[in-house]
């Protein structure tokens, strides 16, 4: 404190909760210096013609002058102990010090001193919403013994002007920042809409105006920068779309329904969700406002075909699937009537079809890598070392019906080599070496397996089973063929297939 002492009003008035808070609403306020405060503080400084004026807003130990008319030497006298005692008054009373130096309240402290040669003060409380702020004040080198009550009436009439302009600059600012925070608000939701892919709008259903945020007019394909109406919201939608849309929300006005509806947009073919509903309605219940967002629903509505498509081609292959091993039982079962023997090699085919399976599921059916499937399929009859098996050529993308089939065959030969041909030997060795070769109409792949280092080779007397299966495992591959020779050196297999130019792509 700047004063040695302060009464206990006075102390009660400087701390008061509620002064406190209005006080620091009004400590934010920005102020120019020719503003309406300066033109009250002049005011008041003719009505008695002393030496400064000052508004003030008082604090608990000094004035922030927001306003002064007149100096004293150059410079602004503190009279903070005259505005904290004015604060205490109450109605319409007004301070008056004729002398500061010769009144007890202030000559005992720093008041006198720090005024810097002030003698007469006159201060009133500057008050808003009924809390005392601050104070205007009137001062002057010279003492004065009295002032007319008039001019007293005058210089309230002056403060109450003050505390008003306060309160008033104090209610625009609140909603100044009100608007802004509203503001940063509407950017932070349009933000969040946008990051996910919503598009907000309002649709003015009396004077068909459509307002939207930028991501509604861009997933619609419509410009901004012009007015929009509902009509060109409707054909903005796909031709296909359009009539099925514009029922829907006519249907959800008459029932006051939500509306909820799944559109492309003719635009960009992009599939969206529309969902709205009535927000304002007149006295008779008629729709006035409707708002409502789109959702962006494309990668949805993809996934879902994407998945009808997978199950449908599931289905298909299970069933071909089914009949296949139903070929395979009865062809196993009438080369063996012992069932130790049959399930062996039935169960060794089995695994061989679901092997494949597998990863054609893991590739969702879209066909196999055909390094994967040889590996699957060969590499375990590998007993003695895997190195025995070496495999030559690009990797390619085979379709579902050429691995299943190439799968089968694989299977044949590697049990048949385990048994019998390179694989059995420790010494053994089988290369599997494929190309592919351009032709007028489609391009083909070429496998060649060709076993060496094996025991010596004897062409069959009759032919297997197994040699059957490997001849008959492409049947539903069009146009391909399968070729065995058996050179005393070692088993040989040509297999050509068919193949799309966008199998023939290096698997990663």
């Amino acid at each position: 404190m700047k004063s040695g002492h302060i009464s206990e009003n006075m102390s009660e008035s400087l701390s008061a909760p509620a002064r406190l808070d209005m006080l620091s609403a009004v400590s934010q306020l920005e102020f120019q210096q020719d503003n309406e405060l300066y033109d009250l503080v002049s005011l008041a400084l003719s009505l008695l013609g002393s030496d400064v004026a000052q508004i003030v807003l008082v604090g608990e130990n000094q004035n922030h002058i927001l306003a002064q008319a007149g100096t004293i030497s150059d410079r602004s006298p503190d009279l903070w102990a005259f505005g904290a005692s004015a604060l205490a008054l109450t109605g319409s009373d007004c301070l008056v010090v004729p002398d500061a130096r010769a009144d007890k309240r202030f000559a005992d402290n720093h008041a006198v001193s720090t005024a810097q040669g002030v003698r007469f003060v006159a201060a009133v409380p500057v008050r808003v919403e009924e809390e005392p702020v601050g104070a205007l004040m009137i001062a002057s080198v010279e003492p004065v013994h009295a002032i007319a009550p008039q001019l007293q009436s005058q210089l309230n009439r002056v403060a109450r002007l003050a505390g008003s302009f306060l309160g008033l600059k104090r209610d625009a600012q609140s909603r100044t920042d009100s608007i802004a925070t509203l503001h940063r608000d509407e950017l932070r939701n349009d933000m969040a809409l946008e990051v996910g892919n919503v598009g907000s709008w309002v649709w003015d259903l009396k004077t068909g105006k459509f307002t939207g945020n930028k991501m509604a007019y861009s997933m619609l394909g419509l410009n901004d920068d012009k007015p929009i109406n509902g009509e060109d919201v409707f054909r903005a939608m796909h031709p296909d779309d359009f009539p099925l849309m514009k029922s829907a929300f006519t249907r959800a006005l008459a029932h006051n329904q939500d509306y909820v509806g799944e559109f492309r947009a003719a635009s960009s073919g992009q599939w969206l969700m529309g969902r709205g509903r009535i927000f304002e309605r007149d006295a008779a219940g008629k729709p006035l406002v409707a708002v409502g967002v789109n959702i962006d629903i494309t990668s949805t509505r993809n996934a879902a075909e994407k998945t009808r498509l997978l199950l449908r081609e599931l289905n298909h292959r299970v069933k071909n699937t089914l009949a296949m091993l139903q070929s395979l039982a009865r062809q196993t079962l009438n080369r063996t009537s012992d069932p130790a023997e049959f399930m062996e090699a039935f169960s060794g085919r089995l695994r061989a079809i679901s092997e494949a399976h597998t990863l054609l599921s893991d590739r969702e059916w879209s066909g196999i890598s055909l390094i994967d499937l040889i590996t699957k399929q060969v590499e375990p009859y590998a007993i003695y070392d895997p190195s025995q098996v070496v495999l030559e050529g690009e990797d390619m993308v085979l379709p579902p019906d050429h691995a299943l089939g190439l799968g089968i065959a694989l299977h044949e030969l590697a049990t048949n080599a385990a048994k019998h041909g390179a694989l059995s030997s420790a010494h053994g060795r089988v290369r599997v070496s494929w190309q592919t070769e351009p032709g007028l109409d489609e391009s083909r792949v070429v496998i060649h397996w060709v076993e060496t280092d094996g025991p010596r080779v004897t062409p069959p007397a009759a032919r297997g089973l197994g040699e059957r299966l490997i001849e008959r495992s492409l049947d539903k591959v069009l146009s391909s063929s399968v070729r065995l020779s058996y050179p005393e050196t070692g088993m040989e297999v040509l297999i050509s297939m068919p193949i799309k130019e966008s199998s023939n792509i290096v698997v990663g």
